[in-house]
């Protein structure tokens, strides 16, 4: 948990800062609103606890900001018995709650916990409204690839009727039949360009293509990093790789598993977005009791700034993320745990401060599609 802490008494702040620090709760402090707002916009922050009365600016105008600007942050409100009226206005602006100085160390924690659930909530909902509207987009980009692969389809077929056409001796001799062949060029490498689009729209429409394949793990693997080797790079991430050549295939859908590999190294990456790091992806074969329980083992391990061990459960349940809304829904770790899980693999994450690990089972015989279905 973030927690932003405002109140221009800086031996107060800096004192209930470090209380909070011991208990490991991460902590910002600002002593005025045009601090305060500073840190808002480049850290991200769960529960801001604001002092109502500040010279200048005081602690409901920053409030009122922060509903405009950060209205996913959830608020407390600090202030003395003589101040009540104004921290109940703070609740009417949307504060959680208001606490009394000199405040309880024990029932600061019980409230920031209570904000910072009510956080999460929020945050889930409003990623079930996103996915609605993709889902919405989806079927809308469906139907309109549908619509437009129609007349495409008639299109290219009378290009290469044309194109028939001008091979007969009558017609080729014609003194404008180079300049025609040129143009069927162009409209059939049009037609194909058109086609591709339709065909990913389609794919956002209908989903991933579930058809298992052979796939070499080593080289989907390489693939994916390729993809994000310029953010790695923009990261200062290092990338350290291990991939041995020669081990068995595993049948799977490609597309599905590489959107498994590419949800990981995201959230690794996200984990590594302030200062940067490490990311280290393993790849080996381990032996079961027999040759049917062998498996191919993935390793992705990053050396951000971990996953606290209250969040772990949660890390696959749907619409749960620790980005700010609008950065993802939720939905990848989730996802690829309905991919892994199909085809008869097991995915998990370790996590201690400056390190986690996501290790992805993947068994040399997968599931049939009867069984993915279940």
């Amino acid at each position: 948990m973030r927690v932003l802490l405002v109140d221009d008494e800086e031996a107060f702040v800096n004192l209930l800062a470090e209380r909070l620090e011991t208990r490991g709760i991460t902590v910002l402090v600002a002593h005025d609103v045009a601090s305060a707002l500073d840190l808002l916009a480049a850290h991200p922050v769960d529960v801001a606890v604001l002092d109502v009365c500040m010279p200048g600016r005081d602690g409901l105008d920053l409030l009122r900001v922060m509903r405009e600007r950060h209205p996913l942050v959830e608020a407390l409100m600090l202030t003395g018995s003589s101040d009540v009226r104004n921290a109940v206005e703070g609740m009417r602006l949307g504060a959680c709650n208001y606490l009394l100085k000199p405040v309880d160390i024990e029932e600061l924690l019980r409230e920031l916990r209570l904000a910072h659930e009510r956080k999460i909530r929020r945050e889930e909902s409003a990623r079930m409204i996103e996915a609605g509207k993709l889902a919405s987009m989806g079927r809308m980009a469906e139907g309109v690839a549908h619509e437009i692969n129609n007349p495409v389809n008639i299109i290219a077929n009378a290009a290469g009727w044309i194109e028939d056409l001008l091979e007969e001796p009558d017609i080729a001799s014609g003194p404008h039949v180079a300049e025609m062949r040129r143009t069927l060029a162009k409209i059939k490498q049009q037609g194909v360009r058109v086609r591709e689009i339709t065909r990913k729209l389609l794919c956002f429409g209908r989903g991933l293509d579930p058809r298992p394949q052979p796939v070499a793990c080593a080289t989907l693997l390489r693939e994916t990093l390729q993809l994000v080797a310029s953010r790695c790079e923009a990261l200062a991430v290092d990338v350290v790789v291990d991939l041995p050549e020669g081990l068995p295939e595993i049948m799977a859908p490609p597309v599905e598993l590489r959107q498994v590999f590419l949800h990981v190294i995201e959230n690794a990456l996200d984990a590594m977005e302030e200062n940067g790091g490490t990311l280290t992806v393993r790849l080996r074969l381990m032996h079961g009791q027999d040759e049917e329980h062998d498996a191919l083992h993935v390793a992705i391990t990053d050396t951000g700034h971990g996953i606290a061990p209250a969040l772990l459960p949660r890390v696959f349940d749907p619409f749960f993320s620790t980005r700010s809304v609008g950065r993802g829904m939720g939905l990848g770790l989730s996802v690829s745990y309905g991919v892994v899980r199909a085809l008869g693999g097991d995915i998990n994450l370790t996590s201690d401060p400056g390190r986690t690990v996501c290790s992805i089972r993947l068994p040399l015989t997968a599931k049939p599609p009867c069984a993915r279905e279940a």
